[in-house]
């Protein structure tokens, strides 16, 4: 794989080059996490696309300080970077509300979405079901200098529970290179309505694990309503992180999603 840097607003993406020819995929990682999540995903289709792989600005190797509204208008510049008309967005959990903005405000830039585990706001946790994310606690931590007490108690939620030993590994791995700099930051949402998805009219692609959190099951089928050119996928026995834990289904997935809307 190649490494590069890409000049971004306020700094530069560290971003990874996997695979060759078309289409591309810019795999966008989830909270707290890099582009290691998808780790799965380069070995798994290398052979068929050109994989672009960003730390999101904030995390990981990336200068560029966090900032979630400016995430969306990072697409343009990571495409012109690489000399790219359009890419598919292949997005994971926070990164689908990145993913679906830069769809509504580049529309003629992305060709194609793929959201795993997203979110939806008309589909919040159930408190009496669903544990809260402790976001609070977590700041706290992290303003407190204690980094591991957070990732810790982030580890514990259910989102980043699993039982499969290669994703356990691959999740301590990122999280222990977690610097908690987006908590810093002043709080930030993109929000994700069904408005919002109606102004998006790419072939999309919702995939969820059957064991996810209720919230992120209801998520999908509204995420699924209300795209235009949208199909689901569901993997049984899978969690949050199904792209690391059932990699060959996904990657499957995906691979299918690519031949059928883009011959």
């Amino acid at each position: 794989m190649m490494q590069t840097q890409v000049a971004v607003d306020g700094g530069s993406l560290s971003v990874e080059i996997a695979g060759a020819g078309k289409p591309a995929l810019v795999m966008l990682h989830g909270w707290t996490l890099d582009r290691r999540m998808w780790r799965p995903q380069v070995r798994g289709l290398s052979d068929c696309a050109t994989l672009i792989l960003p730390d999101r600005r904030g995390f990981g190797r990336s200068q560029a300080p966090p900032g979630l509204l400016q995430e969306p208008d990072d697409i343009p510049a990571l495409l012109d970077h690489f000399g790219l008309a359009s890419a598919i967005l292949v997005a994971h959990s926070q990164a689908g509300r990145v993913a679906l903005m830069a769809a509504a405000r580049h529309h003629d830039r992305v060709a194609g979405l793929v959201l795993l585990a997203a979110a939806h706001d008309a589909a919040p946790p159930d408190p009496v079901t669903e544990p809260a994310l402790p976001l609070a606690q977590l700041v706290e931590h992290v303003r407190a200098g204690n980094l591991l007490e957070a990732v810790a108690l982030w580890r514990a939620h259910p989102m980043l529970r699993t039982d499969d030993a290669e994703t356990s590994r691959l999740l301590d791995e990122m999280l222990a290179d977690y610097q908690g700099r987006d908590l810093l930051s002043p709080p930030a949402v993109l929000p994700v309505t069904d408005e919002l998805l109606a102004t998006i009219t790419c072939p999309s692609l919702v995939m969820v694990g059957d064991l996810d959190t209720p919230s992120r099951l209801v998520a999908a089928h509204r995420l699924c309503q209300g795209l235009w050119q949208s199909a689901m996928q569901f993997f049984t026995q899978a969690g949050h992180m199904a792209n690391i834990s059932h990699a060959t289904a996904v990657n499957q997935a995906i691979r299918d999603y690519v031949t059928r809307n883009f011959p």
